[in-house]
């Protein structure tokens, strides 16, 4: 009897912890379901004209997808890569759920480290920009680790990045 009570209380005590240690509830979205923000402070330079090679630098409140689409559309980008390094103070993380096709997100509304950022931009059927970004970031408050595809992400210090874009095959001059 003094095991089952003991035993009772024990789980007792592990569920009320459990509950009360803010543990998220599961959330799906689309990428669609993801708003855009603005990158007004976005300033870029063209390092190397073949490949193409830019240095990019992102402001404080910058949207990173969005300012990465509007530069992608604005510079005619058809196949490029890129690598950043930075700060955040607002994600959406997500994670695949081909089944659902959505994704499983986080949301992260406080100051994180970008500990790895990298992706890519190429073109849909339509011709529109399509940005892929997948990102490490750490929380400062207390280093705790998130990654997966970036799908929101607002700049709260800076983020630097350099980007690449490969001239399409057809462009090319064969020899």
């Amino acid at each position: 009897m003094m095991r089952s009570l003991t035993l009772a209380l024990s789980l007792s005590l592990s569920l009320i912890l459990i509950a009360g240690s803010g543990a998220r509830a599961e959330e799906y979205a689309p990428q669609s379901a993801i708003p855009p923000g603005t990158a007004p402070g976005l300033k870029a330079t063209e390092l190397y004209p073949r490949p193409r090679s830019f240095h990019l630098v992102f402001a404080k409140g910058d949207d990173l997808r969005a300012g990465l689409l509007e530069f992608a559309a604005k510079n005619h980008l058809t196949d490029a890569r890129f690598t950043a390094i930075g700060a955040l103070d607002k994600a959406v993380i997500g994670w695949s759920d081909r089944p659902k096709k959505a994704f499983k997100i986080i949301r992260l509304n406080e100051e994180m480290e970008v500990a790895s950022l990298s992706g890519n931009i190429v073109r849909d059927k339509t011709g529109k920009p399509v940005v892929h970004v997948h990102c490490v970031v750490a929380l400062l408050r207390n280093g705790a680790v998130y990654a997966g595809h970036l799908l929101q992400g607002r700049v709260s210090l800076t983020m630097q990045m350099y980007l690449e874009d490969s001239e399409p095959l057809a462009q090319r001059t064969m020899k």
